[in-house]
């Protein structure tokens, strides 16, 4: 089985929309939930779609290419991080961890940190728009270390039926941000991705 291009964990209603708004562009993705029964409530109600449902985290992990892109959309706090310590046994280093949930950025600092020192990178991720922005054209606004970022700069912009700008924004705190740190709002319009 060809691996797919990026995995999206939390089938609640940001992480599914947003998993077939990055599925209707082209792209392919695995989808995950803790709960089984989520996972096969967004194929049932979207069984024409190219999503490819996943049971088990090591499945999931294994499903996706290298470097291996995850954009987590789980509740922020406790929940984020249980999902990243399921995640890290199956993870290589060099792959890419990127959280969309409403996380302060005290905890997106942390993970940073944490991330960065086992290998991993990591994108604390804004997502704006609600339900109806992550289907159809959210504003997504990345923040991490350059590389994983330009990563996301880069492949936000890879299709024409993209149309999205990057520009400078302001750093999370000078006093907290590394200085490799850097940070783009990428705006989006109606028909954009988050891929």
């Amino acid at each position: 089985m060809a691996k797919q291009q990026i995995g999206v964990v939390g089938m609640a209603v940001m992480g599914r929309n947003l998993a077939l708004n990055i599925e209707s562009r082209g792209y392919t993705v695995s989808i995950y939930n803790r709960s089984a029964e989520k996972t096969d409530e967004v194929m049932a109600e979207n069984g024409d779609s190219k999503l490819k449902p996943f049971y088990s985290v090591e499945e999931f992990v294994a499903s996706l290419e290298t470097p291996r892109r995850i954009l987590l959309m789980v509740k922020a706090g406790d929940a984020t991080d249980k999902t990243i310590e399921s995640l890290k046994p199956h993870l290589d280093q060099g792959d890419i961890l990127i959280d969309g949930g409403n996380t302060p950025f005290e905890d997106t600092i942390r993970r940073n940190k944490e991330l960065s020192e086992a290998g991993f990178n990591f994108i604390g991720t804004g997502v704006s728009g609600g339900e109806e922005g992550a289907l159809k054209g959210p504003s997504i606004m990345p923040g991490g270390r350059r590389k994983p970022t330009t990563w996301w700069r880069r492949s936000s912009r890879r299709s024409p039926r993209v149309p999205t700008t990057a520009s400078p924004a302001w750093p999370m705190s000078a006093r907290t941000v590394p200085a490799t740190t850097s940070r783009w709002s990428i705006t989006a319009s109606s028909t954009a991705t988050c891929s």
